[in-house]
């Protein structure tokens, strides 16, 4: 039976924060919470067991804590205004050095100090037991973060009854700025806290974005031949991965897939994004929590659809500037299935 559950889940600067749990006819359920868009976890019924197959926890005092923010991984939310790191925080926008904050050594990751993920989004719809979505919103007023202009940011999630989870990112600013959003979910399909290096990979591209040592891009897209990020066909999770590997598939076709042959799970990603960035959560902290995976090294791969992340340092990367008289409009589905 289709349905969606409400409750509150907490306060965070004089504003509620709402936790909604969308749940489908097979009784698959995706629970959503209005801090930060995170996605706090996704449980997908196996042999009659559901199986938690995303890192997070169940209660949001836990999402504040000094333990979790020391080493802040950036469990299941909406990184904005920009996905991975811009280096130096500097960049030019129509002629012009922009100077952003830095926030991480020398360079800007994810949006800032505080960017999409740590703010309360309002809510601005919410489905019913026939369409299973809700509609979040944030408006970054101009010069958040360094970054020009008021943007208005929706992100909508929703689950339909094929087991698919889709996110549509739409923005709109008033002054050219840079928008690139994406997801930051953390999967393990493991039945326990065992960690995703006995997952398969398989990334449908032959090329890859390397990195500087400050992990900023180096500007180059280099072969995957002969080298540890070759996941034309499934092999294991290397445990360093955080590579970006630009999409080459049609929208409608699978960009990559992430398999656990313990849980016989599998996931097949779809993106219209230019980009999908792999992550396997090498520097994710070491916690405890109640009644959820412990985490640590390794504990969970993301799997970023965004666009590259200092795209405007880089010419031949596809821009991520928005301008006031376009449209950001983007998706990304994560199908679940069982694999066969």
């Amino acid at each position: 039976m289709k349905q969606i559950h409400k409750k509150t889940f907490g306060t965070y600067a004089g504003k509620n924060v709402t936790l909604i749990t969308l749940e489908n006819s097979k009784g698959m359920e995706v629970s959503i919470m209005n801090y930060g868009g995170i996605i706090t976890s996704i449980k997908y019924p196996v042999n009659g067991k559901k199986i938690e197959t995303v890192l997070g926890f169940d209660t949001f005092e836990e999402y504040l804590s000094e333990a979790y923010r020391k080493e802040y991984p950036y469990f299941g939310a909406i990184i904005g205004r920009n996905a991975g790191r811009i280096k130096g925080g500097k960049t030019t926008l129509n002629g012009k050095e922009l100077q952003l904050t830095v926030n991480h050594g020398a360079a800007q990751l994810h949006g800032g100090f505080q960017g999409f993920d740590s703010k309360v989004w309002e809510i601005v719809e919410v489905g019913d037991s026939q369409n299973l979505f809700v509609v979040l919103k944030y408006i970054s007023p101009d010069g958040e973060e360094g970054f020009p202009g008021e943007v208005v940011v929706t992100v909508t999630y929703s689950l339909n009854d094929d087991n698919e989870l889709r996110v549509d990112y739409h923005g709109k600013t008033d002054k050219p700025t840079i928008l690139n959003l994406t997801q930051h979910t953390y999967f393990n399909f493991n039945s326990d806290s065992k960690n995703i290096l006995n997952h398969l990979l398989q990334v449908n591209g032959n090329r890859y974005s390397p990195l500087n040592p400050d992990y900023s891009p180096t500007g180059e897209l280099l072969l995957v031949e002969n080298t540890y990020l070759d996941y034309r066909k499934p092999v294991t999770v290397h445990p360093d991965i955080d590579n970006a590997f630009p999409r080459q598939v049609s929208e409608n076709e699978v960009v990559g897939s992430l398999i656990c042959e313990e849980s016989n799970i599998r996931m097949d990603v779809r993106t219209n994004q230019p980009v999908l960035h792999i992550y396997g959560g090498y520097y994710v902290p070491e916690l405890h929590p109640e009644g959820r995976k412990s985490t640590g090294q390794n504990a969970g791969i993301c799997f970023e659809c965004q666009g590259f992340a200092d795209a405007l340092n880089y010419p031949q990367f596809p821009s991520t500037q928005l301008n006031p008289e376009d449209e950001y409009s983007y998706f990304a589905t994560f199908h679940f299935f069982e694999n066969k």
